[in-house]
C-alpha cells in the first residue's frame, strides 16, 4: 500500500506544480522579499526530486527505475523545470518563462541530490555497523 502513496503523491506533486505554473496568481506575494520567487522556485523542485525518487525507488517501479532512482528523478526535475518554463513563455500571456527561475529550479534539484545521497549513505553505515 505505501508504494501506492510514494506514486500518486508524486503525480499530484507534478499536476499541482503544473496548474499553478500555468494559471494566473493573484493577490500579495506571501514572502516579501527580493528573492523569495526563486527561494520557492528552489524548494518546489528540491521537494519535486525527492517526490520522484520516492516513486521510482520505492513506489509503483521496475527495477531499472529502482537502480537509477535519483538520476532519473533529477534528470525528470531538470527537464519538467525547463518545459514549465517554455510553456509559460510561449502558451501562456500573463505568465513568462525566466532562465533565472530554471536555475533557481536546478539549485533545489541539485539540493535534493545531496540530501538523498546523504541519507542514503548515513542508512549503509547504520546497516554494515549492525
Amino acid at each position: 500500500m505505501l508504494k501506492y502513496i510514494f506514486s500518486v503523491g508524486a503525480i499530484a506533486w507534478t499536476i499541482a506544480i503544473t496548474i499553478l505554473s500555468l494559471i494566473t496568481l493573484k493577490g500579495p506575494q506571501v514572502l516579501h522579499f527580493s528573492y523569495a520567487d526563486k527561494l520557492m522556485h528552489g524548494i518546489i523542485y528540491f521537494l519535486f526530486t525527492i517526490a520522484w525518487f520516492l516513486a521510482f525507488s520505492r513506489g509503483i517501479t521496475n527495477d531499472k527505475l529502482q537502480k537509477n532512482a535519483l538520476l532519473i528523478s533529477a534528470l525528470f526535475a531538470f527537464v519538467y523545470g525547463i518545459i514549465i518554463e517554455i510553456m509559460q513563455e510561449t502558451l501562456v500571456e500573463n505568465r513568462q518563462g525566466d532562465w533565472q527561475d530554471a536555475l533557481a529550479n536546478t539549485t533545489g534539484i541539485i539540493f535534493a541530490i545531496f540530501i538523498i545521497k546523504w541519507f542514503i549513505a548515513k542508512n549503509r553505515k547504520l546497516k554494515t555497523q549492525n
